[in-house]
């Protein structure tokens, strides 16, 4: 897989292309629980926020957050919502660090960052 990192600005989401993803992810980022960040995800144009899609956001957040900062935009969180419940238990979802990757799950009342992200087609 091409391992290479590309950013693109756009005017209210940028790309990032690596590992052979496209992902468009809003600038803005706000801390809700976790059925209202759904929701507002889904009003942003995201709906793929999975565990893998944000560990490659973690993965190259150094950079990314870099770009932002060159722009004047707001760098990426520490802990982020994923779409994705917990199988052991409804009442959670997974989160996932954004300094390391690492998964983790929590409350889905509790309050955690989420940006809008969707995963782009060729």
């Amino acid at each position: 897989m091409d391992s290479k990192f590309k950013f693109t600005a756009e005017e209210s989401t940028f790309v990032v292309e690596a590992e052979g993803r496209r992902l468009r992810v809003s600038y803005e980022e706000v801390a809700l629980p976790h059925k209202k960040a759904m929701t507002w995800c889904k009003k942003h144009g995201g709906g793929d926020e999975t565990v893998d899609n944000l560990r490659l956001l973690a993965k190259y957040r150094s950079q990314i957050n870099e770009e932002l900062a060159a722009l004047g935009k707001d760098k990426i969180a520490s802990w982020m919502w994923s779409n994705e419940t917990c199988y052991h238990n409804a009442r959670c979802a997974f989160v996932v660090n954004m300094n390391d990757g690492g998964a983790n799950f929590n409350c889905k009342s509790s309050n955690y960052c989420v940006r809008a992200v969707s995963a782009l087609k060729d």
